[in-house]
């Protein structure tokens, strides 16, 4: 047997040194052939005159062969061997060129059985890294660092004996050089499409959870069904606190472990260590993670031997959390791919940033809002529920509101209305309609389209600059008619819905009116209806009928739909049901809805 071709490769007694590196747990590539390995293979073989030409990738529990040329069969066609039939696992753990010019002389490779059932004999092999993208070209032991890991093997084979000259080795070793920039090329190019795919994931996000379920669906589809967990720093407390917690009870830091789900910065663990330090914790395998943190191998027995790194979240010299990355498997090149952990990092840093921005201002704009929401009175038989839903996004928050009141003569006065605009100036000008609109309806008894009219020339003439949509709408208490009278105007606004006892429908459909705000003199309408007892007035603005891809009079027939299905509810859990089916917790838009449930004398509860 020859020595490795490389001087500072020969082992003592011409064999090769005792293998200083485990064999990976699994390969990079899985069994099943590769036109581009494939070649590199051929390429062996007529470079170095052999028969059998093999692009391997070795693991703990066998061998793949993606590139494969001349191998009898089944082993040709089936792209795998057990390490029983390797001779390459000696370049993977010596990480270093093997050459053997019979194998059935050797002691270190007599007994394989390669030799009868592949008929190998002579065998020449040449180890596959990964180029570091940090370290540049210098990946050899001899280049100045530590050699990256043995990704795989490029070999030789010929069943007869045969020397291998030191040329033909050198050719080897070059061939080896190419294959590995191919495979490192590939590596360049899977994690380009992984941060693309990331930054588009995230571009959409515009909550922390939302920032989560990204992160989260991008690392399972693109790094082998890793799973990847956020944990954010409190802004009260020197904890991380994970937004969501492991399958099985396991908290984010610790993995596999039973422990508490929140970590205090001072202890001595991989997630809060790594925030402390502000740089990646990369471990390939459990192994390299217990032998950093010992306290966690009480914890990771029987977890398998998952490679974890831990990623700090800047945004400047601030750290916003930590984000952790576990895969089911040992990942061996974790190390060399630091230059992608840590891009990844930045994009999930930003959008989790400007995630937390936006709920601050979110939270602003709702507290505002909901300030402007009035407290709805119960008046004789006539109950008056209000809803509201802030939008999915911060941009979308502001105009939308609804009031009652009960008027000096005994009716109550009803509105629902949407400022143009969705932000907290939208919710201030809504504020100031509001509140000139209650003046003028409390100030005297007139029609609503009066009432209406006063608040255009009002809008104008103080400089208010809103436009608004809206229905208001007046309830008359006449027991000696039989029934309540409904009287209303609507100023560009969605028609209000009526639920009758029996559940049939009614759209209370008008030609509108002009909104408000535009102009100081329009001519307004209003309308009237005879309202039986048990019946619903529903009063909604656009968020609950808008849905992209739909029509806005496919939105009100699926709001008379719900409310038909689902009259027999209480008021409340009815409009509970129908915001759940129609906007859900967020919707596209903010959604407001104010309900009148004209309640018969003697029920005091529908």
């Amino acid at each position: 047997m020859r020595g490795p071709a490389r001087p500072e490769g020969t082992g003592a007694a011409g064999r090769a040194p005792a293998p200083p590196h485990p064999l990976p747990v699994t390969t990079l590539l899985p069994a099943r052939p590769d036109v581009d390995l494939d070649r590199f293979a051929r390429l062996a073989t007529v470079a170095l005159g052999a028969p059998v030409g093999l692009v391997s990738m070795v693991g703990a529990g066998g061998q793949v062969l993606p590139g494969c040329v001349g191998l009898p069969e089944p082993w040709q066609s089936e792209r795998a061997t057990p390490l029983t039939h390797s001779l390459c696992q000696h370049v993977v753990t010596s990480g270093r060129t093997f050459v053997v010019d019979d194998a059935r002389a050797e002691p270190l490779t007599a007994s394989s059985l390669a030799i009868p059932d592949l008929d190998v004999v002579a065998y020449a092999g040449a180890p596959l890294r990964l180029a570091d993208p940090a370290a540049g070209a210098g990946d050899r032991a001899d280049g100045g660092g530590p050699a990256a890991p043995v990704v795989g093997v490029l070999c030789a084979i010929d069943s007869r004996p045969r020397p291998w000259t030191p040329e033909q080795v050198a050719v080897l070793e070059d061939l080896a050089a190419a294959c590995s920039a191919e495979l490192s090329l590939r590596a360049v190019q899977e994690r380009q499409r992984l941060l693309l795919t990331l930054a588009e994931s995230l571009v959409g996000a515009r909550s922390v959870p939302e920032v989560d379920a990204a992160v989260s669906a991008v690392t399972r589809t693109r790094l082998g069904g890793a799973r990847s967990v956020l944990m954010l720093r409190d802004e009260h407390d020197p904890t991380l606190v994970p937004v969501t917690t492991a399958p099985g009870g396991a908290p984010g830091g610790v993995p596999g472990s039973a422990g508490p789900p929140v970590e205090h910065l001072d202890e001595d663990l991989p997630a809060t260590a790594a925030a402390r330090g502000r740089r990646p914790l990369l471990f390939a395998d459990r192994a390299e993670l217990t032998a950093a943190f010992p306290r966690l191998a009480q914890g990771a027995a029987g977890d398998g031997p998952g490679a974890d790194a831990f990623l700090p979240l800047l945004v400047g010299e601030e750290v916003l959390g930590v984000l952790l990355l576990l895969w089911p498997e040992a990942r061996p090149v974790l190390a060399a791919e630091e230059e992608v952990w840590s891009a990844l990092a930045r994009f999930t840093a930003q959008a989790l940033h400007r995630a937390q921005l936006e709920q601050r201002h979110r939270s602003r704009a709702e507290v505002l809002q909901r300030s402007l929401l009035s407290t709805l009175p119960q008046v004789d038989h006539l109950r008056t529920v209000g809803r509201y839903v802030p939008a999915a996004r911060e941009e979308q928050v502001g105009g939308d509101w609804y009031d009652a009141v009960v008027l000096p003569d005994g009716a109550l006065s009803v509105v629902i209305g949407d400022v143009a605009g969705h932000d907290t100036a939208a919710a201030g000008a809504m504020g100031q309609v509001r509140g000139l609109l209650r003046a003028f309806t409390w100030d005297r008894p007139e029609p609503t389209s009066e009432v209406v009219g006063r608040l255009d020339r009002a809008l104008l003439g103080l400089g208010v600059d809103a436009l608004a949509t809206l229905v208001v709408a007046r309830v008359e208490q006449d027991p000696g008619r039989g029934a309540r009278r409904l009287r209303w105007t609507n100023a560009g606004h969605p028609p209000p819905v009526l639920l009758h006892p029996d559940g049939r429908t009614e759209l209370l459909r008008t030609p509108p009116d002009l909104l408000v705000g535009l102009l100081g003199d329009v001519a307004r309408h209003d309308h009237a209806v005879d309202v039986a007892d048990g019946s619903v007035l529903l009063l909604y603005t656009d968020g609950l009928i808008e849905k992209r891809g739909h029509s806005l009079a496919g939105g009100v027939e699926r709001v008379r739909e719900v409310l038909g299905r689902l009259h027999h509810l209480p008021l409340e859990e009815l409009l509970d049901e129908l915001l759940a089916e129609l906007v859900g917790d967020r919707g596209e838009d903010d959604c407001a809805l104010l309900a009148v449930a004209f309640d018969p004398p003697a029920t005091a509860e529908r």
